[in-house]
């Protein structure tokens, strides 16, 4: 009998310690004639090199103890989004929503976990904590 209870217990124990969690991508599209991109996020983010000419936003937001439906309206709101300004020699990225109040629901505090990870084209690195510049192209020259 005392496993059947348990049983019956473990399911309702996994529901209270829910968490939700959605992936957004973003993509943003380079010009041949840009050369740098600051970054203006509010979030922590990795960076990662990949073959395309264009910077992808990877961003995992996973509420804790929260519902589908808190989640889903802040990602309509924008609470995640990444905005592109600026011409095509430089651009701006930068969070639309820069300061997060925290979220409550039904008298309990929600904790917010939002992880970026930013894929950037092979030809541009990183410099310091908050620009994108294009490599310069090595060209080598031999001997005639």
């Amino acid at each position: 009998m005392k496993y059947i209870i348990t049983l019956l217990l473990v399911p309702i124990g996994l529901l209270a310690s829910a968490q939700v969690k959605k992936t957004i991508h973003q993509t943003f599209e380079l010009s041949d004639k840009n050369t740098q991109v600051d970054l203006d996020i509010f979030d922590d983010y990795e960076v990662e090199e990949w073959s395309s000419n264009n910077i992808m936003i990877v961003t995992t937001a996973t509420l804790e103890k929260g519902a589908q439906h808190i989640l889903d309206f802040y990602i309509r709101e924008g609470r995640y989004n990444i905005e592109k300004a600026g011409g095509e020699e430089s651009l701006t990225l930068s969070s639309k929503d820069k300061v997060r109040k925290g979220m409550k629901y039904k008298d309990s505090i929600i904790f917010e976990i939002v992880k970026m990870k930013l894929f950037i084209p092979e030809n541009y690195e990183l410099q310091g904590n908050n620009r994108l510049v294009r490599k310069v192209e090595e060209t080598v020259s031999k001997d005639q």
